[in-house]
């Protein structure tokens, strides 16, 4: 298995503001901001690690200050911000860039080799590039999320910011996102990848990058989920049959 990353960077320099507009977004699906739940073990298949948003109760996300003029995201369910809420024709990340009056762009990378590269400018507007690579797992390769990816725009590449020196043709992912760690991330570069998704937003355990702070929100209703947390994959079969 190669690497996996899905980082969000905003152009903006107050993280707390970044932290209200997110939070705002999603009491506006519904999921209110809770206190952090208590410290947990992380198991081997986790919702917030495999199911989209909606297929979860509980969503996180850990925002920090980045470099001058930058804050990072990092969440889980993993791909929160590049999904929609139910019925709304723009993904999360495109919301969150429009409330604030900022751009975004967000880095994903499916086992090494798969990279969407998306961009959003102030007003909400997105452009997608690079493709997925993850039709061997039966999804269409040429859509990410509820997007669909341009044919003539295959190589993740920027398009509407002016980065385009932070990718090189031929760059694996997680060459490509170490890149932008480096120039986003400022003194918080080692905290932009998934690790603190699947250890300190599932686990919910402390964090410690310097200026961070973590969300949670809880969907109020009956529950989303198609199963809980599982000790191992057989343990996983066995709860998405009971729900067939």
């Amino acid at each position: 298995m190669g690497w996996w990353g899905n980082t969000t960077y905003i152009a903006s320099g107050d993280a707390a503001a970044v932290a209200a507009e997110l939070a705002a977004v999603f009491a506006a699906e519904g999921m209110p901001a809770i206190a952090p739940p208590p410290a947990r073990r992380r198991l081997r298949v986790e919702p917030m690690q495999y199911e989209n948003a909606l297929g979860n109760d509980l969503w996180g996300a850990a925002v920090f200050p980045g470099a001058s003029g930058w804050t990072v995201v990092q969440t889980a369910p993993l791909d929160l911000l590049g999904e929609r809420a139910a019925g709304v024709p723009r993904m999360r990340l495109a919301e969150l860039a429009r409330r604030l009056g900022t751009q975004a762009f967000q880095l994903n990378v499916y086992d090494s080799t798969g990279i969407v590269l998306v961009e959003s400018d102030a007003a909400g507007h997105v452009l997608l590039s690079g493709i997925t690579l993850q039709g061997n797992t039966g999804a269409d390769p040429m859509r990410w999320q509820e997007e669909a990816l341009d044919a003539e725009r295959l190589q993740a590449r920027f398009r509407l910011l002016p980065f385009n020196d932070m990718i090189v043709e031929g760059d694996a992912g997680e060459d490509i996102a170490a890149r932008l760690a480096a120039r986003f991330g400022g003194r918080n570069a080692a905290f932009c990848d998934n690790g603190v998704s699947v250890g300190t937003l599932i686990e919910h355990t402390p964090f410690d990058a310097e200026g961070g702070r973590v969300i949670y929100a809880r969907w109020p209703g009956a529950t989303r989920q198609r199963y809980a947390a599982c000790a191992d994959w057989d343990a996983w079969r066995a709860a998405i049959a009971s729900t067939v």
